[in-house]
Parts: structure tokens; sequence; C-alpha cells
């Protein structure tokens, strides 16, 4: 098994949105994973499309974790939400992040997903973002206008030439928002602020007068900070690749004095669309986990739905499909959860052959498991052999195969692994009905021994208590 395992971590392959095809994963310190993902905007609840992202960098950092990696997992908020430029809240932006914030660890631990190991946040790290600024502005690649800085794409493009052609030869002219308020500021409307005058709202004082920080320098300054200037993994929402993720790389690329472009692989989760449109907090049709736990949405008839098997929902999804949320689906996975949360307990009624030996190979079937991660984490095939070797067991329980004990053993723990430990999926355990007819009549039968063995005072204190269930009249003995 162990030979098994250490085949699975040399032979990982993953989709590079960097140079968009499946490479093989190869990290660039031998046994140690830098990874970081961009972690939610504080100025409103998570939806369900952000939660998709944050299950499967969960997935991707418990299954480096089962292959004995040395993973660091960085996690960031952006928690400088230039919600002045949204509402109006006078004081109280810092008020509107604790209560989302709080909401949303809230989220992440009832679909059981863990904790990075560092969740830095961008107010927590001004002092470096200024850092960052002055060193891009003090290399020319950078521009004062109106107190506010603009990262100058036209002079970056001029040495290095492939803004907007690092992920995926995105076409800027169709992305870049031509009605931002502030694009009569910029020298070219693609020019991104990396510092934006502000005198309400968030604001710190810098050299440049009272403002904050642009939301892509976060990244970078929080990713170098914690990771170094070139680390193994940087992932994200598909929607993050064009401006956020180009910028972030651009900007990185001149802070780092090298070409890296910041991180070894950009992997990006797609979209979850409702009524085949992209969901987003801007296009106001987003809908938020705690309505669908609770049973508020019209969508799944105002039915409760399990947070664990919203998880599988997207499990059965491969990471790089667009998800379309409708309640038949729902439905088929609440159907797939029972069939899972059955196969432990199936495993149990396996009766072990003593005489022959095991038609089962394990060996073959670990093989399997990992082949369907490894390929570019391809969790529907995972599930789906999970449901092949569920059939397999129930020829076992019906004694249509052989299986000792040993490969029983074998078999329940490797499920185990990959069901609850890398899939993340918690299954509530049965409640076993209590039979309280039964449990009376044994205690009656009791008493009815200590009165033959005349040990009155005892059998009098349980007719006592039995007389509340029972009319007992005794008969000498």
């Amino acid at each position: 098994m162990k030979n098994i395992k250490n085949y699975a971590k040399n032979n990982i392959f993953i989709y590079n949105s960097l140079t968009n095809k499946k490479e093989k994963f190869i990290p660039i310190e031998y046994n140690k994973i830098g990874m970081y993902v961009c972690g939610p905007t504080i100025y409103n609840n998570i939806h369900l499309g952000n939660l998709r992202t944050f299950i499967f960098f969960d997935i991707l950092y418990r299954y480096l974790k089962h292959l004995n990696f040395k993973v660091k997992y960085i996690r960031n908020i952006t928690d400088i939400t230039h919600l002045e430029f949204k509402f109006n809240l006078g004081n109280k932006p810092m008020e509107i992040i604790q209560k989302y914030l709080l909401n949303f660890y809230f989220i992440l631990n009832k679909f059981n997903i863990l904790s990075p190991n560092i969740e830095p946040r961008s107010t927590g790290h001004i002092i470096e973002q200024i850092i960052n600024i002055k060193n891009i502005l003090k290399k020319k690649f950078a521009y004062i206008n109106k107190g506010s800085i603009y990262f100058d794409i036209n002079y970056y493009n001029k040495i290095f030439g492939n803004y907007g052609n690092i992920l995926n030869n995105i076409d800027i002219n169709k992305e870049v928002n031509l009605n931002n308020k502030f694009l009569e500021e910029k020298k070219n409307y693609y020019d991104f602020a990396i510092w934006k005058k502000s005198n309400s709202g968030m604001n710190w004082e810098s050299p440049w007068g009272k403002g904050n920080p642009g939301w892509h320098i976060g990244c970078s300054t929080m990713s170098n900070k914690y990771l170094g200037n070139y680390f193994d993994i940087h992932g994200g929402g598909i929607d993050l690749k064009f401006p956020h993720h180009e910028c972030e790389i651009t900007q990185s690329n001149i802070i780092n004095n090298n070409h890296y472009n910041l991180a070894k692989y950009w992997i990006h989760t797609n979209l979850l669309t409702i009524n085949n449109k992209k969901m987003s907090k801007s296009l106001n049709n987003f809908i938020i986990p705690n309505d669908i736990i609770n049973g508020k949405l019209k969508i799944t008839n105002y039915k409760k739905i399990n947070p664990i098997i919203v998880r599988l929902y997207f499990l059965q999804t491969h990471y790089r499909k667009i998800i379309n949320i409708s309640n038949k689906s729902l439905i088929n996975t609440e159907k797939n959860y029972k069939i899972l949360f059955n196969i432990l307990n199936n495993i149990k009624k396996i009766k072990p052959n003593l005489k022959t030996s095991s038609e089962i190979n394990i060996n073959n079937i670990y093989k399997i498991f990992y082949l369907s991660i490894n390929e570019d984490f391809n969790i529907p095939l995972l599930i789906y052999n999970l449901f092949k070797i569920n059939k397999i067991i129930e020829k076992c329980i019906n004694k249509k195969l052989n299986i000792n004990l040993k490969d029983i053993k074998l078999l329940y723990s490797l499920i185990k692994i990959f069901l609850i430990d890398i899939l993340g999926l918690k299954f509530k355990k049965k409640n076993k009905s209590i039979n309280y007819n039964k449990i009376i009549n044994k205690i009656y039968d009791i008493r009815n021994e200590m009165r033959k063995n005349k040990l009155y005072y005892y059998s009098d204190k349980l007719r006592n208590i039995l007389n509340n269930y029972l009319n007992i009249k005794d008969n000498k003995i």
C-alpha cells in the first residue's frame, strides 16, 4: 500500500491555467508545497459559487496532506472593500466586515472546510503594501494622478509585452470596464489602481496622502510575505483570472525582479450558474449558503438541504466544468449521498471467508482510487469508482465473492480515507431505536430473581419504580 501511495505522490497531473495544458505536478522544493488561494472580499455573504471554489481547494489541501506533503496553505481575507464607493456607510465599514466575516467562518464549518495554515487580512499588511507600491513607482512602472497611483501597462508592455497574455491570451479590450468612474485619471483605460485616494471610510496615511491599497496589490503582498516570491500553487475562481490574477502576475514580476509569474501552477475552478447565467453579486442573482441549508429557496421547493449533500453536489462535477444548479440535481445527489453513506455500513455486514483466499485485489482498488484523483483531480470519477466498489461489497455480503478478514479491514480503511478524510464527507450515525418495553421486562425479571433470593429491600425499590409502568401485584413466595 505504501508503494502505491508513493507512486500517487509522484504522479499527480493537474491543469495549469498559465500554460493552458495538463502538467505533471512537481513541487519547487522536494516534499514541500506553498499554496495561496484568494479568499473572500468581505462586503457581503459569500455565495454558492464562492463556496464551490473553497470546497475544491479544501479537497486539494486534504489530498496533498494525505500524501504526506508538507503543505503551507494561505487563504487571504480581503477586508479593504472600498465600501465607500458602493454604499454610504459613514464610519461603519469594520462593523459590516465583522458581520460577514463571522458568517464566512460559520459557513466553512457547516460545509466541513478545513482552516488554512495562515489566513492573513489585507488591513494587517498596509505597511508591506505601501513598500511594494514605492518599489513599483521607483522602477517607473506606475504613475501618480490626483493622489491615486496606477500601474502603467503601456510601459510594462514595451519592456515585457505580455500583459493580457499570461493567462490564456485574454483580449483585454473586451474585458475592461469602460464605464469605470476613475477612467479619466488613467493614461490608458486598462491601467489598474495600486493605491486609491480616499478621505472617507477606510483609509490610511501614505507618502501620497490618505487612501487605501488596490485590490490586486494585497494578494501579491500577502502571498510573497508568507510563501516567497515564487511558490507552487495559486488558486481561485475562473472569474478572477482577469483582471485580478493577471494584475497580480504583472505587478509581482516587477516587485520581485523576476518573470516567474508568481506561481508555478495556476488553478481555477469554473462557474456555478443559475438558470444558465453566471452567479455573482454584481448581477444580484446569487444564492447564499444559509438559504439553501435553511430551506428558503424556491429552486429547492423550500426544502432544507444538508450542507454535506451540497458539498457532494459540487464534487460530482469536475472542477473545471460549469455547474448549473437545479432541484433535480440536488435530489439525485441526496440519493448518491445515501449510497455512499451505506458503503461503510455494508462492509461491516461482510462475513469473512476463513477457508479460501480473498478474491478481491485491494491493491488494485487503491490504484484505481488514487489514479482517479491524480488525473486532474477527477473527483466525479472517484465517486463513480466508489459506487462500483459498493456493488463488489454487496457481492461479498451475498457470498458471491470471497474476502478474508485482513482485506475487509483494509477495504474499510481505504473507503474511510477517501470518503471522510479526503472528500470531507460527514455521515450522521444512525440512532438505534430503544425498546423500552424490553428494558422494563428485563428489570421485572431481575426483580423476581431478587424476591426468590429474599432480597426484599431491593426488590421493593424496583417495584416502586416499575409501578410507574406496570401494575405489579406480588404473590407470596
